[in-house]
């Protein structure tokens, strides 16, 4: 039973981390566009400003969680001073307090999702590094891990939906700037919510004592990030992969509500989506415990390969219940991708470890999430300007989707915008999810390899040689995991 709490006290954090995300992969750029009436190259620009913020931010973070000494660990203390800057945050990202001028509310926007960054930063980049220092099984971690998405699942599940039906019930149907105070009481609610589960969270979980003090953080620490070579090939599975998840959420709205004319539909399509995200964790986290936390990968990605592909065929006069299918099946593929990919990265820890003889989490947790945000943002400037270059104006679709009665959906369906954005949602994730694949087949840390290197890092505290207490085989598990000769490992330099 105290197991149970202190998974899903654990689990409570990615609430925040898994509805608050998708919220603002969903509808951000959709509130900036449409509802704030900003130009699409202006709203990708603030996204990508507030991601170099965090160029700064979330390292610095990972080394300040590293370094905290405090009755409550190093890291469960952020979850507490977090609480306040979290909710606030929120509500700035969808309230802009009646600025007027385009110009101001491009000002605004910047430092309010900068603002959230910050925000997010403080929490989540102690959270993506505690699992290690809570537990050190590595199907216990994956157990953690599972339950954890599952939550988040459910949290988007609601997230996608609740969300954008507040807003409709308050703002009306029309996607467009009368929703603007269905948007404010929508970031009030949420806001409250996430701050509560980080009082879960807080209260929930506990860390380990025996812990090494890491080293001041530099130029030189990050850098050696990359002789890790399961960190390498982790970081291709782990960018590939979000990345796809961030632009096809952020293409979604508009491909429901430009390309196949459903926006009435969208609460059902992408809640079907999440449903079944959610339904297929519990299964990804078996299949990971029996095969590998790789081996979802394998079956994942192709099935969402082959789902995207058949967006292309669709349009105005597709059935909705189609168009739930094929959801559907990219649910497969965003589940195995995301139990995945966070229950690696605290095996990365460990590899680490054994190569340094340092507990590295905060640092590897902080520059994971900011090379992940960092290409995120990358990826959603482009995609602004790729709106702007087929044609996208958000003040001539508004007025567009206000004169219904003139409105040919295909003729509409003929256009350059829809062609473009039907491709772009098509061909993103084909092209990522194949990188995602390449580099999950690259990937070598499994069960028996995890626990030779956990075993290889006791003998070393030991001051015992590996060669002489390891068989040939262990060794060499420990070098493919590592990249490194054993002889340089930690205890041999």
């Amino acid at each position: 039973m105290n197991k149970l709490k202190s998974k899903l006290s654990y689990a409570s954090g990615d609430v925040y981390g898994g509805a608050a995300f998708l919220i603002f992969s969903l509808l951000y750029m959709n509130f900036l566009v449409l509802v704030e009436g900003l130009p699409i190259v202006a709203a990708s620009a603030i996204i990508f400003v507030g991601k170099l913020w965090d160029a700064i931010t979330d390292p610095m973070m990972g080394n300040i969680s590293d370094k905290t000494k405090s009755r409550f660990g190093r890291r469960r203390l952020y979850f507490l001073i977090g609480i306040v800057p979290v909710f606030i945050s929120f509500i700035t990202l969808f309230y802009s307090f009646g600025i007027g001028s385009v110009t101001g509310k491009i000002i605004y926007h910047a430092f309010a999702y900068m603002f959230f960054g910050t925000s997010f930063t403080i929490v989540m980049v102690p959270y993506n590094a505690i699992l290690s220092e809570m537990t050190s099984n590595y199907n216990e971690r994956t157990s953690y891990t599972t339950i954890r998405m599952l939550v988040s699942a459910a949290a988007s599940l609601i997230a996608a939906i609740v969300p954008s039906m507040l807003i409709k019930s308050i703002g009306g149907e029309v996607n467009g700037p009368a929703q603007k105070s269905g948007y404010l009481v929508m970031a009030v609610l949420m806001a409250a919510v996430f701050g509560l589960c980080w009082l879960i969270t807080f209260l929930g979980t506990k860390e380990r004592k025996d812990l090494v003090t890491p080293q001041t953080i530099n130029i030189r620490m990050w850098l050696s990030l990359f002789r890790n070579k399961s960190y390498r090939t982790f970081l291709g599975i782990f960018l590939s992969f979000q990345v796809a998840i961030d632009l096809m959420l952020a293409l979604f709205i508009f491909y429901v509500d430009i390309v196949i004319l459903k926006y009435k539909s969208y609460e059902l399509i992408i809640g079907v989506l999440l449903v079944f995200s959610m339904l297929f964790m519990a299964l990804q986290g078996w299949i990971a415990k029996k095969k590998g936390k790789a081996f979802p990968l394998y079956i994942g990605m192709p099935i969402w390969i082959l789902s995207s592909l058949a967006f292309i065929f669709l349009d105005s006069s597709t059935p909705v219940i189609l168009v739930c299918v094929l959801s559907g099946f990219i649910a497969i593929g965003s589940s195995a991708g995301n139990l995945s990919t966070w229950s690696m990265l605290t095996d990365i820890y460990d590899v680490d470890e054994i190569m340094t003889g340092e507990r590295r989490e905060g640092i590897y947790s902080g520059f994971t999430t900011f090379v992940r945000k960092l290409a995120s943002g990358v990826a959603v400037l482009i995609l602004g300007f790729g709106l702007k270059i087929f044609g996208f104006d958000q003040n001539e679709y508004n007025i567009l989707k206000s004169r219904t009665e003139n409105f040919d959906p295909v003729q509409y369906a003929e256009s350059g915008l829809v062609q473009g954005i039907k491709w772009m949602f098509v061909v993103i994730p084909v092209v990522l999810l194949s990188l995602t694949l390449y580099f999950a087949l690259r990937y070598k840390v499994n069960n028996k390899r995890f626990d030779t290197v956990i075993k290889g890092i006791e003998l070393l505290k030991q001051g015992a040689e590996l060669k002489e207490e390891m068989s040939v085989e262990e060794i060499k598990d420990i070098e493919l995991v590592t990249g490194t000769q054993s002889d340089r490992l930690w205890g041999h330099k």
